[in-house]
């Protein structure tokens, strides 16, 4: 053994006595560490809106943010509703009991708005009449006929509170953007959060010394937190069951509505994961150890491992968000396998008649240097994900790996240490070899690894020139890979968002949001009609835009007020909803919507008449169909505008589409980083080159046959199927350590590389089985989960890794026959 070993073998060693001697003194250091971090578990929180994908710092949050701070949220909470008849009054007092049952009940929103108080703008003689549609409440025929007319004659209600064919009308509810401020335990209400926003303003009204005397509290605006977000679903549901009927019929749609539901199935699944991880593990531990302390130790290594996380992650204040919601089961699965290793040469040494202490020793001494290696390659494959441009992700980057790393630790200093203090019964076996003892308990599954190893020695060039048609194959099915991130479908069919959002979409022409700011740069820029028509022709432009499952279904801005007020102010004729072509006019015009008591301008264009916005209704879909709308949208405004103002693109689509772009980049940058990593460590576990090079090929030919079979079959790699590569190389790679790190001590001794091979797989490849049992039955558990997305996670990871344990006992094999020639025993890291 070289010298390295040796140094390893020692220190090993060495540490091996310390946890024999002072077993319980390193327990208790151990609890009180985990008691520590176990104390902080219950702070750790959960988000999971589209937002908390992205670092506070990307520039497409950055500016998301600050178009929330001046219009507010575009995430609204849309109720459909398809009553008999729309305007009956039985069915009118309903919408009114449930509209003030809205905005009495449901907290932190800004503001709900239905036909009970949609704004109407009329003109008498020369005032300006700013009032809800139904301040008068119709009492008869004829004024329910009039408020029909009204209402069907107002285009802003199309496809926004009315569907086309008036069968449908809404209540849509806006939370507020901010939350309380900070020391106060009340939410803003919308009022106040409008005069948190606008009093800034207000000094300039004020003298010098007015503004020298003037107290400036700080104000710490926070953005509406997650759960009270969830206080506002919550309670609309409550109340939406108080009032769902047969004549009442409602539908719940908007992006709050889908992130809620969401965060339910991953609240759901990750308690069903770590239940079913806990018993198929267990049940695995039992048949190869049938003992159970080779069931209860392990598996309390690994639990201690995840509550430390956990824990840690609480103090950092880093939330579990959609993708690390795999991180509970991950760890179980992946923690484990240190301890069987340790486990399985502990119990067979106990069984021979030796010591506990003597039997730890010898473990640890044999089993301690690939263990480390191990879980640095694993966690070195879990570290490329810190590049990541998702935030989450790169969270997992960060945390898997230290998992991983305690769970390494805990596996050879808590596991030890728990041996020697917990009695445990010896069934002595005289001395007897181990050819012997797995002649007489192992004899079968022995047979038919032999019989492997037999075929991969005797053909590695058919397997050779198989696996070489299988990776083009692949590579070709690979090519076929597209990016999606579609919330919506990662539900079953039954589930009621799901059915709602469709509902919504096709009767109201969209639930979801694009936001265009046009900035003119310049105060009472948009008093000018030059502006203003090209913004209204844009809109006319933009409702007849489709492609494919794309289309905008409403389309609205401040010059839609500005025809408004122009029609009231001509006797509310029709032809007169256009925009005046005098600057002065629609100066005047906008200042007298201002008297008429109305702050509605204040949700389409800011208080210097300098930032308009412009609102596109979209229909929820997979965020990659709304790339081609997207440039379109650029490409058209600025052509139209050109120098005379800055545009800028955002809302919740533009967030959306966002994650497609981070997706790429993380994936390309993260299977880099792992494939470099774990090349050069494995060059360092081979001390040399070549082997080291080559056997990164049994590693990557499975992740490619997976990315492959994807393709084939028309999948996509979202939030969590990205993440399989990185995953399964730093896996995998841990089988061929153990393979390699045995096949070079065979070689060194015999000098032929097919006896070699023979050995290696008569020794390890029960454990190898074993452990990539465990590991994919580990992410085979989601594949019970509630969501599409979890479900083919588990599925297509689990089966990277069956595929690479068949090449690891057929591919691996082959290649070292082929690769390394028979000659005298010497070390492999003279070559």
């Amino acid at each position: 053994m070289p010298a390295e070993g040796h140094n390893t073998t020692s220190y090993f060693d060495s540490s091996a006595r310390i946890v024999c001697r002072y077993p319980k003194i390193i327990l208790g250091i151990i609890f009180l560490f985990t008691s520590v971090l176990l104390a902080q578990v219950p702070n750790l929180k959960m988000e999971t809106a589209t937002e908390a994908l992205f670092y506070e710092n990307d520039p497409v949050l950055l500016k998301y943010r600050e178009f929330q701070a001046q219009f507010g949220r575009d995430d609204l909470i849309v109720i459909a509703i398809n009553p008999p008849e729309v305007f009956d009054l039985k069915f009118l007092n309903r919408l009114k009991d449930f509209h003030n049952a809205l905005e009495k009940e449901v907290p932190h929103i800004k503001e709900v708005t239905s036909l009970i108080n949609a704004r109407s703008t009329e003109g008498k003689e020369d005032e300006l009449i700013v009032e809800d549609l139904m301040e008068d409440w119709p009492e008869d025929a004829n004024a329910l006929a009039d408020l029909k007319r009204r209402a069907l004659a107002n285009p802003l209600y199309e496809n926004s509170l009315l569907s086309k064919d008036a069968r449908f009308t809404t209540v849509v509810i806006e939370p507020l953007n901010f939350s309380s401020p900070v020391g106060s335990s009340q939410s803003l209400t919308g009022e106040q959060e409008m005069d948190l926003l606008s009093g800034f303003d207000e000094e300039d009204d004020l003298s010098e010394s007015e503004l020298e005397e003037k107290p400036e509290p700080p104000v710490e605006r926070q953005q509406l937190s997650e759960v009270e977000i969830n206080e506002i679903v919550e309670t609309v549901e409550k109340v939406i069951k108080d009032y769902q009927g047969p004549d009442f019929p409602l539908y719940m749609g908007g992006a709050p509505i889908i992130d809620y539901v969401v965060k339910a199935n991953m609240q759901r699944d990750m308690g069903l994961f770590m239940n079913l991880s806990l018993v198929i593990i267990g049940v695995f531990l039992f048949i190869l150890f049938r003992r159970l302390s080779g069931v209860i130790l392990p598996l309390l290594v690994v639990i201690c491992s995840l509550v430390c996380t956990f824990g840690l992650m609480a103090i950092a204040g880093v939330p579990v968000k959609v993708p690390t919601q795999i991180l509970p089961s991950f760890l179980l699965a992946v923690g484990v396998g240190d301890s069987v290793h340790v486990l399985t040469i502990f119990y067979r040494h106990f069984r021979l008649g030796y010591s506990k202490n003597e039997s730890i020793l010898y473990a640890m001494s044999h089993s301690g240097g690939a263990i480390i290696m191990t879980s640095v390659t694993t966690a070195g494959g879990l570290a490329s994900f810190i590049s990541s441009d998702i935030a989450p992700i790169a969270d997992l980057g960060i945390f898997a790996p230290i998992g991983v790393m305690l769970a390494m630790l805990f596996s050879v200093v808590m596991l030890p240490a728990l041996l020697i203090v917990l009695p445990l019964h010896q069934e002595k076996i005289l001395k007897e070899s181990d050819e012997k003892i797995n002649k007489k308990k192992r004899e079968k599954l022995d047979k038919i690894i032999t019989r492997i190893a037999d075929f991969s020695i005797s053909n590695p060039k058919r397997i050779m020139v198989i696996s070489f048609l299988l990776l083009i194959f692949s590579i070709a099915g690979a090519f076929k890979l597209g990016f999606s991130y579609a919330p919506l479908t990662w539900f079953p069919e039954e589930q009621r968002v799901r059915g709602d959002t469709r509902v919504i979409d096709e009767n109201l022409r969209g639930s979801n949001s694009l936001e265009v700011l046009v900035d003119t740069e310049k105060e009472n820029g948009w008093y000018e009609p030059d502006l203003l028509i090209k913004l209204d022709k844009l809109a006319e432009y933009m409702e007849n835009y489709q492609s494919g499952k794309v289309y905008v279904g409403h389309a609205s801005s401040v010059s839609d007020q500005l025809k408004e007020i122009h029609q009231a102010l001509n006797e509310n004729r029709k032809e007169f909803r256009v925009i005046a072509d005098n600057r002065n006019l629609v100066a005047q015009e906008f200042l007298m919507f201002e008297n008429s008591g109305s702050d509605d301008l204040e949700d389409v264009v800011d208080k210097q008449f300098s930032l308009a916005r412009f609102t596109m209704k979209l229909p929820v879909l997979d965020a990659v169909e709304y790339t081609e709308l997207i440039e379109h949208v650029e490409d058209k405004f600025n052509e139209t505008f050109g120098d005379a103002a800055k545009i800028t693109v955002t809302g919740i689509v533009a967030i959306l589409m966002r994650t497609i772009t981070a997706m790429s980049s993380s994936m390309v940058k993260s299977y880099l980083i792992a494939f470099v990593v774990i090349a050069v460590l494995m060059i360092f576990v081979m001390k040399n080159i070549r082997l080291g090079i080559f056997s990164m090929i049994p590693n990557l030919l499975p992740i490619i046959i997976t990315l492959g079979m994807m393709g084939w079959c028309g999948l996509s790699l979202d939030a969590f199927t990205l993440l399989i590569g990185s995953i399964a190389i730093g896996l995998v790679v841990d089988d061929t350590i153990h393979f390699m790190h045995n096949f070079t001590k065979y070689y060194e001794k015999s000098g032929d590389p097919r006896e070699a091979v023979h050995h290696t797989l008569q020794t390890t490849g029960r454990a190898v089985l074993f452990t990539s049992l465990i590991l994919s039955s580990g992410f085979f558990i989601f594949m019970f989960a509630s969501m599409s997305n979890l479900f083919n996670f588990g599925f297509l990871t689990g089966f990277t890794i069956l595929t690479a344990l068949l090449a690891e006992f057929t591919l691996t094999p082959a290649l070292m026959v082929l690769i390394v020639k028979k000659e005298r025993p010497q070390s492999i890291g003279e070559k």
